[in-house]
């Protein structure tokens, strides 16, 4: 049971992330600089912040770093279509693409690759929480042109829990959590840095309000993320990320309750719709 708390927290602290990462780019946009300078920051923070949970103990080896270092290219392509698309879509439509990806593509793995059991359970949790995001789509939430941005949040998002159940699969020569986590953040800030001093001959520096916005984003995604990862070494990814999506589009609508937002009927029915799929799966 520890374990399924440990995923309800980082859903939490994943639905607060969005919020983060949608006032950065209304105040700073969208493009390739600021995608890399998004990136440097959140994860040089986000390294700083798993170094010190995990003892200032960083493990590696041959194969965790090569997983870790594909893993931060796919980060740094989903923080860049990410911040492409809240150009045009709302955090609805947004949302609905990440967290489907998110949950689809790691089941299939679970499933097809890793032996993991096709259970009546799963299928209906799966059938339900794609019914509940198809009823969260809000209309006028963005643009066909910027498809592709979407398609790519999807795929890239779906690719981080893939790799993510690759390294906590049990077979075996992998580095602990903590240590994987914080190469992948390592990996991106390193990324990132060198292409702000091949471009542009320096480090870009930020207001101090806005370095506390993406410490914020930092914080939600490294301990997130670092959670999810020390689950997923015991729960199948069949299992996890459905409890992920799900657990994410029930928090986004209580945040946007304590918010004073008004919630739509359909968010509601949807929000309710994924709390049964979510318990369903765990019970």
């Amino acid at each position: 049971m520890l374990l399924y708390l440990y995923i309800i927290i980082a859903d939490l602290l994943f639905s607060l992330q969005f919020l983060f990462n949608q006032q950065f780019r209304k105040r700073n946009g969208d493009g390739i600089d600021q995608t890399f300078t998004f990136s440097m920051y959140t994860n040089g923070i986000s390294f700083l912040i798993l170094l010190v949970l995990n003892g200032f103990s960083l493990k590696i080896n041959l194969i965790s770093f090569l997983i870790a270092f594909i893993y931060a290219v796919v980060l740094l392509g989903y923080s860049y279509s990410g911040l492409k698309s809240f150009a045009t879509a709302n955090l609805s439509v947004y949302s609905i693409f990440a967290m489907l990806g998110g949950m689809l593509l790691p089941f299939a793995y679970g499933v097809i690759f890793n032996g993991e059991d096709f259970s009546l359970p799963k299928a209906m949790c799966v059938l339900l929480i794609g019914i509940s995001t198809a009823l969260s789509f809000e209309k006028g939430g963005g643009k066909g042109k910027n498809f592709k941005y979407y398609v790519a949040v999807f795929m890239l998002n779906g690719l981080v829990g893939v790799l993510s159940a690759i390294h906590q699969s049990k077979n075996g020569g992998f580095v602990d959590s903590g240590s994987f986590m914080a190469t992948v953040n390592l990996c991106v800030f390193v990324m990132c840095l060198v292409f702000h001093l091949a471009k542009n001959k320096k480090v870009p520096l930020l207001p101090l309000k806005e370095v506390g916005n993406l410490a914020c984003y930092a914080g939600c995604s490294g301990i997130g993320n670092l959670l999810c990862l020390i689950a997923l070494s015991q729960l199948d990814a069949s299992v996890q990320y459905p409890i992920i999506t799900g657990g994410v589009m029930v928090f986004s609508t209580v945040i946007s309750l304590i918010r004073r937002e008004k919630p739509s009927a359909r968010t509601l029915i949807s929000t309710a719709i994924a709390c049964v799929s979510t318990i369903l799966i765990m019970f």
